[in-house]
């Protein structure tokens, strides 16, 4: 069957091709009577009529559609990101589309420079770092951009975060009262994402410098052999000094991949190894349900971000100079 066009629409039903236009470009009331509007509507439907996005956008300078640009999707987090940015923006008539970073700088940067020189109408970013100068230079054009999971040093784009540093400090807190003795921070590069430096921080504001070790994983590659060897052996230094030990696990997808591991090799069978971390699923908690976790609230904050860039859309000033958006993660 032949592609319906906007004439064949205007004929079915019986209005000029500018009426069809203005209806479909959303500039109908006042021009357009209810009943005209009415047959418009169904000539659409009876034809299975699409509008043509690029004519739509020359029109309306406008293409209804948001780029959701993600560090990683092997992440649940970043995947309900996109979910709770997604279900608010089709809501309001916008298509969310989903971009993956894959932890590479190199792709983050071309994703950037294509969304920022191309149709979308906004971006909502999760940026694989927080140097300001780093992400400022990725941008070709300016757009409407909201930035999430950040807190980067720039009052440019509002900011929708967790409250990492103090949530991480709670954990300390009841783990070394619990008797945990040190504290295995198993983490994505600390240093790179202001989220990890903050957890750091939080974890260094409460325990002393010697209770804490640090194993950080590239998240592009890493040798799983060699991190469990480290996991195990720094596991196993402990129970010969008859130390409590704490993982403290700044990302899920580390602790899924470690913990089965862990279990099969029997150091999960004692109260002498307590597990923690940033968990985002029921997943952790089914392999070891004792566990106590920190549960965020990535849709939410996908769907705040999506509110606060749909407000910059309809022309509300967003740019005034207040703190980013806490969502609380909650231990």
């Amino acid at each position: 069957m032949k592609k319906a066009t906007i004439r064949n629409v205007a004929e079915l039903a019986q209005v000029s091709v500018a009426s069809v236009s203005r209806y479909l470009n959303n500039k109908a009331k006042g021009r357009l009577s209810e009943e005209k509007a009415k047959a418009i509507e169904q000539a659409i439907k009876d034809l299975n009529y699409i509008p043509n996005l690029a004519a739509r956008q020359m029109a309306t300078n406008q293409s209804k559609t948001i780029a959701v640009v993600v560090s990683n999707i092997d992440d649940y987090f970043s995947t309900e990101l996109f979910k709770g940015a997604s279900n608010i923006l089709r809501v309001k008539g916008y298509e969310a589309f989903l971009l993956d970073t894959n932890a590479e700088q190199q792709r983050e940067r071309e994703l950037i420079k294509t969304v920022s020189s191309s149709f979308f109408d906004g971006l909502l970013f999760q940026p694989l770092g927080s140097n300001i100068k780093t992400i400022q230079s990725e941008f070709i054009h300016n757009i409407p951009t909201v930035i999430l999971d950040r807190r980067l040093a720039t009052k440019r784009w509002p900011q929708v975060i967790s409250n990492n540093i103090t949530v991480s400090k709670d954990a300390t807190k009841y783990f070394l009262k619990q008797g945990c003795d040190d504290i295995l921070i198993l983490s994505s590069e600390v240093k790179i994402a202001s989220t990890r430096r903050d957890r750091y921080s939080g974890v260094c504001s409460i325990a002393d410098p010697d209770q804490i070790h640090l194993i950080e994983l590239d998240e592009e590659s890493y040798n799983y052999m060699a991190i469990k060897n480290k996991i195990e052996s720094f596991l196993l230094k402990q129970k010969a000094q008859n130390k409590k030990t704490l993982i403290f696990s700044f990302k899920e997808r580390w602790l899924l991949a470690f913990l089965p591991m862990l279990f099969a090799d029997g150091f999960l069978n004692s109260d002498e190894v307590l597990i923690t971390g940033f968990s985002d699923t029921k997943l952790v908690q089914t392999i070891l349900p004792e566990a106590r976790l920190i549960s965020q609230n990535p849709y939410l904050m996908g769907a705040s971000a999506a509110e606060i860039l749909l407000k910059s859309l309809s022309g509300e000033d967003t740019s005034k100079k207040h703190e980013p958006l806490i969502v609380p993660a909650k231990f």
